[in-house]
């Protein structure tokens, strides 16, 4: 791990010192060169830091209200308010996609075009690495506000 840590800091002072390394001095690179050559390495650097980042985001934080509709959730099943299982659900039971018109508020209330819907309850958060299945793994409820059913929702890929 200290050889790691010791070779990356070597490339951050490359990058960052106006003299080039001793093996890069014999060669004559122009000015051009290399810029193109230390954009390279940044875009290079960006790539491989991205993905550990937003695994570490992902996983290490909740997520807010706003970023639960940031993934497409479709309808699993309802059941009253008693606990008893529904066939018809009162709050749609269909497909909420991203570009929808619904909103959620910081208290975790669901409105759609100024109604309100019901609560949002998030029960297990949706991966953002999957192996290839519809199912992202996420799964939450929303409890109806003029009937209080509860309607189940799993996530899926977008």
């Amino acid at each position: 791990m200290a050889i790691v840590a010791n070779s990356f800091l070597l490339m951050i002072y490359y990058l960052f010192n106006n003299n080039l390394p001793i093996h890069m001095n014999k060669q004559k690179f122009n000015r051009k060169e290399y810029i193109i050559n230390k954009l390279c390495f940044l875009l290079f650097m960006f790539v491989i830091l991205y993905y550990p980042l937003k695994f570490a985001k992902h996983y290490l934080f909740d997520l807010s209200y706003q970023e639960i509709l940031e993934f497409p959730w479709r309808g699993d099943r309802c059941e009253s308010h008693s606990g008893e299982p529904k066939f018809e659900c009162s709050c749609g039971g269909g497909m909420i996609e991203p570009d929808d018109e619904f909103k959620i508020t910081k208290d975790g209330y669901l409105h759609w075009k100024d109604q309100l819907v019901g609560k949002v309850v998030l029960i297990e958060k949706p991966s953002l690495f999957t192996t290839g299945e519809i199912l992202t793994g996420g799964y939450m409820k929303i409890i109806d506000s003029k009937t209080g059913d509860i309607c189940y929702y799993d996530s899926v890929m977008k």
